[in-house]
């Protein structure tokens, strides 16, 4: 079964803003996870090129833990 959490994505389709789309992210795919100064950049089997999410590191292992 996957283990899925809710995470905020970065909406890269608006005008520079930071505008986010809450996303389902399956932690089964996931290859890492590093820090940013802004946001967390999960890399996943299917995307190597890394997705920008709001949430810090400590906020994506308590939310992996529940």
């Amino acid at each position: 079964m996957a283990h899925l959490i809710k995470l905020h994505l970065l909406d890269l389709t608006h005008d520079n803003k930071k505008d986010y789309i809450p996303a389902l992210i399956n932690l089964d795919a996931v290859v890492s996870i590093e820090p940013s100064k802004v946001h967390s950049i999960i890399y996943t089997k299917s995307n190597p090129q890394g997705i920008r999410v709001k949430e810090s590191l400590d906020q994506i292992l308590a939310l992996s833990k529940k």
